[in-house]
């Protein structure tokens, strides 16, 4: 395993308010597991879930309205190989940009040595995709 920080910036036609609406309350509309929790407050917790192979625990341990939210991984595995990420940090930031809002999110935590690529590939699909067209579909 190796620790792994990687980032990605992505600008949204969306004001911050909305994108910080986006991110805390309609997590279920664009990632890509299912979700069942509360995401919308400070120490809210939640779960991912793909089938019985993939899981993880998480809680909400910073909140800034409109500027920034943090995940943290409480509990993790994979059970296909036994990967577990706990401890991994999701963090998204929020930042005014002219009449849009410039989003980066970063994932702070640790990666299996051969899945740096394909880490990249999840964030930029689950962020400048998934959240991207979820959020710009909206009204």
């Amino acid at each position: 395993m190796k620790y792994q920080v990687y980032s990605l910036a992505t600008e949204l036609p969306k004001s911050p308010a909305e994108v910080f609406d986006h991110i805390t309350n309609h997590v279920s509309e664009w990632w890509p597991e299912q979700f069942e929790g509360d995401s919308s407050k400070l120490n809210d917790e939640f779960e991912f879930r793909s089938g019985d192979s993939h899981y993880s625990k998480n809680k909400v341990i910073e909140w800034v309205p409109n500027k920034k939210v943090v995940w943290l991984v409480t509990d993790s595995i994979r059970k296909t190989d036994g990967f577990v990420w706990t401890g991994t940090k999701m963090i998204f930031e929020i930042t005014p940009k002219g009449n849009n809002t410039l989003l980066t999110f970063t994932y702070d935590g640790v990666v299996l040595e051969d899945e740096q690529e394909r880490l990249a590939q999840i964030c930029d699909m689950v962020i400048k995709e998934n959240l991207y067209n979820s959020i710009t579909a909206t009204k």
